[in-house]
């Protein structure tokens, strides 16, 4: 993830695209943490490519590498593999939002 100060990103792309992008984390996180739990690995392999290309566009290097690796152990259906992609993913998510000037309280 960016280690910019907080809500520079916001800066960089504005408000209302920062507030775009903190939408999609929003909805895709919790989607790909359902697919994980329902071990439906071709759903989550498809929101961790869709987050992935958002978190990518926006500057999201860190999370964008992790949803990749997600990605791809979803698509070689390495279960074992989701683990520690899954257990980052939620700080990961925390601290694009704060970069974003998103953060939830």
């Amino acid at each position: 993830m960016t280690r910019d100060r907080p809500a520079h990103l916001a800066l960089r792309h504005g408000p209302v695209l920062a507030g775009l992008c903190a939408d999609e984390l929003r909805q895709r996180h919790p989607r790909i943490a359902a697919a994980a739990a329902a071990g439906d690995l071709e759903a989550l392999r498809i929101e961790a490519h869709a987050l992935r290309g958002v978190a990518a566009n926006f500057g999201l290097g860190v999370l964008a590498e992790q949803l990749l690796i997600l990605e791809a152990a979803a698509r070689r259906q390495d279960v074992p593999g989701l683990a520690g992609p899954l257990r980052l993913l939620p700080g990961e998510v925390a601290e694009a939002l704060s970069a974003l000037g998103q953060a939830d309280g």
